[in-house]
């Protein structure tokens, strides 16, 4: 009897699925977003969540809740009721590897999300201050070899950090690490001839390298960038499977019904292919990436596997 109550019950549930979708939402939604206003992780979040609500005829209301690299957002996600109606920005660094350099994990990125999917692409650039005299990688890697540990970088956060230990490894060269409270503080330096090298997104540098304090020696992505279409890639330098992107997607709490991360994914995809959001996204710095559930899925699972080695090999602690 109660195998046939739970099989019922199960069923039930599955027809009640489509009539979810098609209800929901009726009433505002929460995007829980890790960082302060203004910045580019939040701004992808408002521009999605404005046609979100255009889309729906219901509030998508992005809430910043900035602590602990972005990562305490992420743990409200995680505990707050499974209905669709509070959602999370998940970037590259909250769900795969922030959780690896924390004693304290707030929450399992693999196991307590539901993956709607990928939002956008943010490339990250390796960057030399104006006055290098290195115009490119295999130049750079040539004198830190000749060298090693001569060579500085400019470190403004966990990610960058990791993307260049990754370097470090794959072209097998010794560089010292500068640390710097975030990005803006670490390209003053860079600019000024401090410090010679750094990476960072091409969004928050998009501006300075307009202007020609800053010089991208290559992109960090695995292919070139459009926002910076004549920079050669990693492995176009020599660095053969070499691979650091930064991204920015949407998940739920777990146990979210199917029928609404179907129905937020389709809406999303749909978002992201209209030309005036493109036109918004490239101007800030980001690529429009779309896929499934599933395709996020698959990209969280492999990149946290990815840079939980990259931590275990560069000998990093967690805080």
């Amino acid at each position: 009897m109660k195998k046939i109550l739970g099989i019922t019950l199960a069923c039930m549930a599955a027809l009640l699925q489509p009539v979810q979708a098609q209800t929901y939402p009726n009433k505002p939604v929460k995007l829980l977003v890790g960082y302060p206003p203004g910045g580019a992780s939040d701004m992808v979040a408002r521009v999605v969540a404005q046609e979100l609500s255009r889309l729906n005829g219901q509030a998508f209301v992005v809430e910043n809740k900035p602590g602990v690299g972005g990562m305490l957002s992420m743990s409200m996600v995680a505990k707050a009721p499974a209905d669709g109606y509070t959602l999370g920005l998940g970037v590259s660094g909250t769900l795969t590897t922030g959780p690896h350099l924390q004693k304290t994990r707030l929450y399992d990125p693999l196991t307590d999300f539901e993956p709607i999917g990928m939002v956008a692409k943010a490339p990250m650039v390796l960057l030399a201050g104006p006055g290098f005299k290195y115009d490119s990688v295999n130049a750079l890697i040539r004198e830190a070899k000749a060298r090693p540990g001569s060579l500085m970088y400019a470190s403004g956060a966990q990610a960058f950090e990791l993307a260049l230990q990754l370097f470090k490894s794959k072209a097998g060269v010794d560089l010292g690490s500068v640390p710097y409270p975030g990005g803006a503080q670490a390209s003053i330096d860079v600019m000024a001839g401090r410090v010679p090298l750094m990476a960072d997104t091409i969004g928050a540098q998009q501006e300075n390298i307009k202007a020609g304090k800053l010089r991208p020696l290559a992109v960090l992505d695995s292919k070139r960038s459009p926002i910076l279409p004549d920079v050669p890639t990693m492995a176009e330098s020599g660095v053969v499977g070499y691979e650091a992107m930064g991204w920015t997607s949407l998940v739920a709490p777990k146990g979210t019904s199917a029928a609404v991360v179907n129905k937020l994914n389709q809406q999303v995809q749909q978002i992201m292919a209209q030309p005036e959001v493109r036109q918004k996204m490239m101007t800030i710095g980001f690529e429009p990436w779309n896929g499934s559930p599933k395709d996020l899925e698959r990209t969280i699972a492999s990149e946290y596997a990815k840079w939980g080695e990259v931590v275990k090999a560069s000998g990093m602690t967690a805080q």
